[in-house]
């Protein structure tokens, strides 16, 4: 059997540089975050949240590459499919329910979703 088996200091090594580096995208991601909340960067709030979630989608394909080993593995386009699948499936249910909520009254009540203002005693 001449199979190449290499010591485990030698995954030690290798598999240490690639935990610290995706620790290190893990904090500079949250620090640039923060940062950019903590200072106003942006002034609009949908370029703020795809900042945000650009950050966030960088972050979890590091964890997702090297802690779940789809690094190393062979079927890529099952796991793509299944990942932008799982995503227009997201998106299909968020715009169902979000949208539902937002032109549609409620049987025997006004239509009150959107509306934060409080009633005063008179118009009751």
């Amino acid at each position: 059997m001449s199979e190449d088996h290499h010591s485990p200091e030698y995954y030690r090594g290798r598999f240490r540089k690639l935990i610290y580096s995706v620790g290190g995208i893990l904090i500079v991601g949250t620090i640039a975050t923060f940062a950019a909340d903590l200072l106003g960067v942006f002034e609009n709030f949908t370029h703020a949240i795809i900042f945000a979630m650009s950050v966030a989608v960088i972050k979890a394909a590091a964890v997702v590459a090297v802690f779940m080993h789809l690094w190393w593995d062979a079927k890529w386009k099952t796991i793509w499919v299944t990942l932008a699948c799982t995503f227009v499936f997201l998106v299909g249910m968020m715009w169902l329910t979000v949208g539902s909520e937002v032109d549609s009254m409620k049987p025997g009540h006004e239509d009150s979703t959107w509306s934060h203002t409080q009633k005063s005693a008179e118009e009751e």
